[in-house]
C-alpha cells in the first residue's frame, strides 16, 4: 500500500520525524517499508500490510493510529463539517440477503455539480491512483482516508429501489471497466428493479455509472462478508482496492464516519446540493469484544517483566481500554480491531510498543523424564547421521514439479503445476549441477542425498534419494555401499532403482515394521566454522597440470611454485592423484581460474600454464 507522508502528517500536532527516520521506525514497529519515494514536496512510503493488520492497517487513519501508538505521539483528532439535511427524492432499500451483507446505508444527494478539485487529484495520485472524476475521487479519497469502499450510483438511472441481493442464473454485468461478467446465485450484487448494478464488494456496473454529467447520486456504504468478497473475486478473477478491504473484515461499525465524510468533500466541493435522510440498515451492530487478561501472563508470554503501568500505558496507546477487577484485567479494543481476540493477541502487541528488542536472551528450561521420539522422524535422522559420516551432503530440492498425479489448484509457475511425484527428476539435475560445479568445492566427485515426501495416486510417501557423480567406475560401488550401511544400521532392507548415479526408494514400508526407538542415539558430524567468502558470477576455467619430481621434493614445494606463477585469478587448487615410478613421484594438480568482474578467456590462461609450466621446467621437473 502506499502512504503519503504529508497525509499521514495531517493526523498530528506535532512533526513526525524525517521520512527516512519514519521508515525505519515504522518497519521496525508494525509493517515492513519497502521503499521510500520523493514525489514532489511529499514523499511516499510503499509499506507491505500484512493479513494480520489488514483490518485497520489499509488506510491513511489506521496507519497513523499505530504510528500514534508505537511512537507515543497524540493523534489529532480530524472531522469535517455536514450539512443540512433537506427534503430530497426517498431512497428505497431491500437486503434480500443478510448472511452476505452485515450493514448497508444509502443516502441522496441531489443538485450537484461536479467540480475538480485539485488537491483530490493530487492526493491521489500521491498514492500511485489515477483521477476519474471529482464524484468517483471523493469516494476513493475517503477509502484511502479511511479504509471503507464507497460506490456512487446515478440516481437518474437506477430504475425504482436499491436491492442487495443474490444474481440470478444467466445474469450478467458490465463492469465499469467494460467487461462483461457472467453471474450467479453465489454472487451477491447491488441491483434495481430491472438489473444488477454493481458486485457487492467488489466492482460497480457501468449501468448506473457517475459522470462529469451526473446531477443526482445515491451514495453507498455497507459491509459484506469477508469471505464472500474473497471467494467471490477469486472466482470472477476481478480483484480491486474495495474488495482488499473488504476481504480482510473492515469493521462495519466505521461505515457511518466514511458516508459522512463522503458527503462532506461533495459538499466541500458544491455547497448548493441537498443532502437526504440516511437509510441505515443494520441489524446486528458489531459487539464490543473483551478479553480477559492479568498483567503476569503477558509478562510471562512475552518472558520479561513489565510493571502494571508500563502495560497500561501500552495499551492507552493502543486505544484500549482497561478494567480492573482485583488482579484480572477486562480489556476492550477498538472496533476497528478485529485481529484482537485473545489474551496472545494482547500479549504480542504490548511487546512491539514496548519494544521486542527489549526482552532479555534466556535459554528454555531444561526438560526432564524421559520423551518420546517420533519413529519415523529418529528412523530418517538415523539414515542422516549414516549418510553424513559417509562423506554425503543432504540437499533439499522443490516440492513441485511440470509432472505427476497430483495438480496443483494455482501453480506458481508451469514447471511447478504438481506436486512431485518422486525425487528422481529435481534430484538428478542437482546432481548434474553440483558435479559440473564440483571444482569450486576442490573435489572430483559429489556425495548429495535428500529425504523428502512424495505424492503419488495412492497418497503421500516419505522418499529418500541418494546420488554419487565421479569416476564411472565408482558410481554403481558407492551407491550399493551406502545402501548397505544404511540397512545394516537399520537393521531392514533398503531396495529402490538406481539409474543415472541415483539411487531412490519409498521409505515407508521399511520403516513401519522397525521397532520404536528406546533413546536418542543420533550422531551428527559437528560443523565446522566456516568463513564467508565472495563468491564469482562469472564462469571458472578449470586446467590440470601433472608432473615428475625427484624424490624428496614435497607436495607443499611444488604447490608453492605452482601457485606463486598462476597469476591472480587463480581461485582454488587442490592435489587429485600421486604415485612413484623409477625413484620419482608424480603429483597431478587441478586449478580453476575465475575472476570477480569479468569472463575469463582460453587465451589468458594458457598464458598463465605457460608461466608455470617455465617455473616448474627451471626447477628440473619434468612436465607430462
Amino acid at each position: 500500500m502506499k502512504i503519503s507522508y504529508n497525509w499521514l502528517q495531517a493526523y498530528f500536532e506535532k512533526p513526525l520525524p524525517a521520512p527516512e527516520k519514519l521508515a525505519e521506525l515504522i518497519s521496525f514497529g508494525f509493517s515492513e517499508v519497502e521503499s521510500v519515494e520523493k514525489k514532489g514536496d511529499d514523499f511516499v512510503f510503499d509499506v507491505k500490510v500484512l493479513p494480520d493488520r489488514a483490518c485497520y492497517a489499509l488506510s491513511h487513519r489506521g496507519f497513523a493510529y499505530d504510528v500514534s501508538a508505537f511512537l507515543g505521539v497524540p493523534k489529532k483528532t480530524v472531522e469535517y463539517p455536514q450539512p443540512e439535511v433537506k427534503k430530497t427524492r426517498p431512497v428505497s432499500v431491500r437486503v434480500e440477503a443478510p448472511e452476505l451483507c452485515a450493514r448497508y446505508m444509502a443516502v441522496v444527494v441531489e443538485n450537484i455539480t461536479p467540480k475538480e478539485q485539485t488537491w483530490a487529484k493530487e492526493h491521489l495520485e500521491a498514492v500511485g491512483q489515477r483521477s476519474v472524476n471529482p464524484i468517483v475521487d471523493g469516494a476513493n479519497i475517503v477509502m484511502f482516508d479511511r479504509g471503507q469502499p464507497l460506490h456512487a450510483f446515478d440516481a437518474d438511472k437506477v430504475v425504482g429501489g436499491i436491492v442487495v441481493r443474490r444474481a440470478k442464473a444467466g445474469e450478467k454485468i458490465t463492469t465499469l471497466d467494460n467487461r462483461e461478467v457472467n453471474l450467479d446465485e453465489s454472487v451477491l450484487i447491488i441491483a434495481d428493479q430491472e438489473s444488477p448494478l454493481a458486485i457487492a464488494g467488489i466492482k460497480g456496473g457501468k449501468k448506473a455509472e457517475v459522470t462529469s454529467a451526473t446531477k443526482n447520486l445515491i451514495l453507498e456504504s455497507a459491509s459484506f462478508d469477508a469471505s464472500y468478497v474473497r471467494k467471490a473475486s477469486e472466482r470472477l478473477g476481478i480483484k480491486t482496492d474495495a474488495s482488499k478491504r473488504f476481504e480482510n473484515r473492515f469493521s462495519a461499525d466505521l461505515a457511518r464516519k466514511s458516508l459522512g465524510d463522503f458527503v462532506a468533500y461533495l459538499f466541500e466541493m458544491d455547497k448548493n446540493i441537498s443532502v437526504g435522510e440516511t437509510f441505515d440498515w443494520y441489524p446486528n451492530p458489531v459487539q464490543v469484544k473483551k478479553i480477559q487478561i492479568t498483567p503476569d501472563y503477558i509478562s510471562a508470554k512475552l518472558g520479561m517483566k513489565l510493571s502494571d503501568d508500563v502495560i497500561e500505558d501500552s495499551l492507552a496507546r493502543l486505544l484500549i481500554g482497561v478494567g480492573k477487577a482485583g488482579g484480572e484485567w477486562t480489556l476492550t479494543p477498538p472496533v476497528f480491531r478485529a485481529d484482537l481476540v485473545i489474551p496472545e493477541d494482547i500479549a504480542e502487541e504490548v511487546g512491539r510498543i514496548v519494544g521486542y528488542e527489549k526482552i532479555p536472551t534466556t535459554l528454555p528450561p531444561k526438560v526432564s523424564g524421559n520423551l518420546e521420539t517420533p519413529k519415523e522422524f529418529y528412523y530418517e535422522w538415523k539414515i542422516r547421521e549414516v549418510l553424513v559420516n559417509a562423506g554425503f551432503s543432504e540437499i533439499l530440492t522443490s516440492s513441485f514439479s511440470s509432472k505427476g498425479s497430483v495438480a496443483i489448484l494455482k501453480p506458481l509457475a508451469a514447471d511447478k503445476s504438481y506436486a512431485r511425484p518422486d525425487l528422481r527428476g529435481s534430484f538428478t539435475e542437482a546432481l548434474k549441477m553440483n558435479s559440473l560445479n564440483s571444482a569450486l568445492f576442490g573435489s572430483d566427485e559429489v556425495r548429495i542425498f535428500e529425504i523428502g515426501r512424495v505424492f503419488t495416486k495412492d497418497g503421500e510417501r516419505t522418499a529418500l534419494a541418494i546420488g554419487y557423480s565421479g569416476a564411472k567406475k565408482k558410481v554403481a560401488a558407492a551407491l550399493s555401499e551406502a545402501v548397505a550401511v544404511i540397512s545394516e544400521k537399520l537393521g531392514a532392507t533398503i531396495s529402490g532403482e538406481t539409474k543415472d548415479g541415483v539411487f531412490e526408494c519409498v521409505l515407508d514400508s521399511a520403516l513401519t515394521k522397525l521397532p520404536e526407538p528406546k533413546s536418542w542415539d543420533i550422531s551428527i558430524p559437528a560443523s565446522v566454522s566456516e568463513k564467508y567468502k565472495q563468491f564469482s558470477l562469472y564462469p571458472f576455467i578449470v586446467r590440470d597440470i601433472a608432473l615428475f619430481v625427484p624424490d624428496g621434493v614435497g607436495e607443499s614445494e611444488v604447490e608453492k611454485v605452482i601457485a606463486d606463477h598462476a597469476g591472480e585469478f587463480l581461485n582454488s587448487h587442490h592435489i587429485f592423484d600421486v604415485f612413484k615410478k623409477d625413484g620419482k613421484t608424480s603429483y597431478a594438480f587441478r586449478l580453476l581460474f575465475q575472476s570477480l568482474e569479468r569472463t575469463l578467456t582460453d587465451a589468458e590462461t594458457n598464458s598463465w600454464m605457460e608461466k608455470i609450466n617455465g617455473a616448474v621446467q627451471k626447477k628440473g621437473w619434468i612436465v607430462r
